[in-house]
């Protein structure tokens, strides 16, 4: 998913590739201080905004004094799982969302490691900044009940295959990367629709299609492209003393990213979580969780151990 990101490409993605992802979270941190300054005036119990969508734990609105609700999360990952894939080790990932009559606005960074060669002293001996994977989403949306639909632009800092910085709104297609550096362009595009059955019935149901961006594969010498699609049920059961036990099951109906562009359909992610959660303040609650994975298609096991801070 990820390319490695040269130390030479420092200054580039920090004045070309950051300026219009740090204008719109200054934007959403801006909304999000100016709703606790009007919850503090009306003296109004605080709403909990749902969570990112494929979050650890899935948490329902509560009763809501008015129709602004925000929240803001930071987590640290031991690995970066996503889908069933394995995207990079250690993470620190951080999120911020504004929302208005079911209307949202969410902002998803992540900074972290390739993997935990690190520790070995990095994926490219003497480029400490190869081994840095960031990642940027944005994404806007609706919501009613429990059904949600958005559109999500995700950006990741990678690099054309003549070595220039991929451009933030370059939505082409283009193939799969190989070992010789072929390909490029580090931007996609997702739709995503999830519906959430009830708290009684804590099921929710998503679907999730690629739709621009680099997402294709090469047949008989053609680009072609594979609108990437994952399908997940996930089932959230609460226990006592704030514990959340999860089941995923997830598919890919066709042939797309998830198998490497190889096969038709297959099962990419089965996984069981587990999250503890404590309310510290008002404002705030942290939480811990960890979650066991395995991928059926690439036969991989997967882990992740979470350690995280909500303000809402």
């Amino acid at each position: 998913m990820f390319t490695m990101l040269s130390s030479r490409s420092k200054w580039g993605y920090l004045q070309r590739g950051l300026t219009l992802p740090v204008l719109v979270g200054v934007m959403l941190s801006l909304f999000a201080l100016q709703g606790i300054a009007q919850t503090s005036e009306v003296e109004a119990v605080a709403a909990v905004a749902p969570s990112a969508e494929e979050s650890v734990a899935v948490v329902e609105p509560k009763a809501e004094s008015s129709h602004f609700q925000w929240f803001a999360h930071a987590e640290l990952d031991a690995n970066y799982i996503w889908r069933g894939l394995y995207c990079g080790g250690l993470s620190l990932q951080t999120e911020a969302e504004v929302s208005y009559y079911g209307f949202f606005a969410n902002m998803w960074w992540n900074v972290g490691l390739d993997s935990w060669n690190w520790i070995k002293g990095g994926s490219v001996p003497g480029q400490p900044w190869a081994s840095v994977v960031p990642e940027v989403d944005v994404s806007i949306g609706y919501r009613w009940r429990g059904l949600s639909v958005l559109f999500i632009h995700m950006y990741y800092f990678d690099r054309y295959a003549d070595g220039r910085m991929s451009r933030y709104f370059d939505w082409r297609n283009y193939p799969p990367r190989t070992e010789n550096g072929s390909g490029g362009g580090g931007v996609t595009t997702e739709w995503r629709i999830a519906y959430r059955i009830s708290d009684k019935v804590p099921l929710r149901l998503m679907w999730c299609t690629r739709t621009f961006g680099r997402d294709g594969y090469m047949v008989n010498g053609e680009l072609k492209r594979a609108y990437s699609t994952y399908i997940e049920a996930r089932y959230d059961q609460p226990l006592p003393y704030d514990f959340t036990l999860s089941g995923v099951l997830g598919i890919t109906p066709w042939r797309s990213l998830y198998t490497g562009f190889e096969k038709e359909f297959a099962v990419v992610n089965l996984a069981v979580s587990t999250t503890k959660s404590w309310q510290v303040a008002e404002y705030c609650s942290v939480a811990v969780g960890a979650m066991f994975a395995f991928n059926p298609s690439s036969l991989q096991p997967l882990w992740n151990i979470t350690a995280g801070v909500t303000f809402d």
